[in-house]
C-alpha cells in the first residue's frame, strides 16, 4: 500500500478538528503540534485498514456487477 498523503488543506481541517473535539467533547486543550503528531500517529494506524476495508467493499462491488453483467449477456445469446 503507498503511503496515504492528505493535502495541506485536509491535515489543517483533521488538526482543527482534533482540537476543537478535545476541547469540546473533553475539556482538553492541546497545541498545534500535539494535535498534528497525533493525527499523524491515527493515520499511520489508522489507514491501512481503512484502506484494506475499501478495496474490499469496492471488490465487492465488482463481483457483483461482474454477475450482473454475465446474467445480461446469457439473456442476449441467439439460439439458432
Amino acid at each position: 500500500m503507498k503511503k496515504i498523503e492528505l493535502s495541506a488543506e485536509e491535515y489543517r481541517q483533521l488538526s482543527d478538528f482534533i482540537t476543537d473535539w478535545l476541547d469540546d467533547k473533553h475539556d482538553l486543550q492541546i497545541g498545534q503540534f500535539e494535535a498534528e503528531f497525533f493525527l499523524d500517529e491515527l493515520v499511520k494506524k489508522m489507514a491501512p485498514a481503512l484502506y484494506n476495508k475499501g478495496l474490499d467493499d469496492a471488490l465487492a462491488v465488482a463481483q457483483s456487477n461482474m454477475l450482473t453483467l454475465e446474467e445480461l449477456l446469457d439473456l442476449e445469446k441467439i439460439v439458432d
